[in-house]
């Protein structure tokens, strides 16, 4: 009795035993037939990194040098004078056009004179050193052929003295208001300044301001010793600018007056 005792409670203590070790088994595992499966977690396969392209660096081209230029100097001009009073600025200013227009009248050349003559005002014709603004002849460069070949007379003015009219031709008036002497070759010369002095009025700087003409005198102070230079004689040309360049705008002739 005792022996089966020992016996049952030997297969009992066994029993016990292998139930604990199976319980140790299950926990080491971690399965249990009541508990779920674990989920198989895959891991996410690495996509390749998708690294946005970069564009490379454009080679940066320098910036051309500007060449910024050295002020140079300004070359001095010297001013034209705001007065031609002096006789040095008037005949560096005119001397050569006042050479053209003696020839031209020396030779009687009209075409030569008419190029000339103030294209737009025409010259003047004074017979004396008093200048008629209102009254004396005006001729255009264009006209003066057909003036000279018109045989009709043309009032001028009046004498000096008698104060009769002086009605000639213009060929006429020509040879004693114009060319009466050979002022070519007239022993003194003028720029601006008066040379022949008589009785009458000389009113041709006031007409012809030194401001903006150019006044050329040819002077002889006399032709005949034995009159004691009473019979002087001159002729002046008269010259304004028109910008670009010196244009006659009168023919002067001027006299010993009474």
């Amino acid at each position: 009795m005792r022996r089966m005792m020992g016996i049952v409670l030997m297969v009992a203590t066994i029993s016990v035993m292998t139930g604990c070790i199976d319980e140790q088994t299950k926990g080491a595992t971690g399965t249990s037939s009541s508990s779920p499966q674990p989920t198989s977690i895959v891991p996410p396969t690495a996509s390749p990194t998708q690294s946005t392209p970069i564009s490379p660096t454009p080679a940066l081209t320098p910036a051309p040098t500007i060449q910024v230029p050295r002020p140079t100097a300004t070359p001095s001009i010297k001013p034209s004078p705001t007065s031609y009073a002096k006789e040095a600025d008037a005949k560096k200013a005119i001397e050569s056009r006042a050479k053209e227009t003696i020839q031209a009248l020396k030779k009687q050349d009209l075409k030569k004179l008419a190029e000339l003559i103030h294209p737009k005002k025409g010259v003047q014709f004074s017979p004396y050193s008093y200048i008629h603004v209102s009254s004396d002849v005006q001729v255009l460069g264009s006209g003066l052929t057909a003036l000279w070949a018109n045989t009709s007379t043309t009032h001028w003015g009046d004498y000096d003295g008698s104060g009769d009219p002086i009605d000639l031709t213009f060929p006429d008036y020509w040879d004693k208001f114009v060319y009466n002497e050979d002022f070519a070759a007239a022993p003194q010369i003028s720029y601006n300044i008066i040379l022949g002095k008589g009785n009458m009025i000389n009113n041709v700087f006031s007409v012809y301001p030194t401001t903006s003409a150019i006044t050329v005198e040819y002077h002889y102070p006399g032709l005949d010793p034995q009159f004691q230079g009473m019979d002087w004689t001159s002729l002046r040309l008269v010259y304004e600018n028109s910008g670009t360049q010196w244009y006659l705008v009168a023919i002067v002739h001027d006299q010993h007056t009474m």
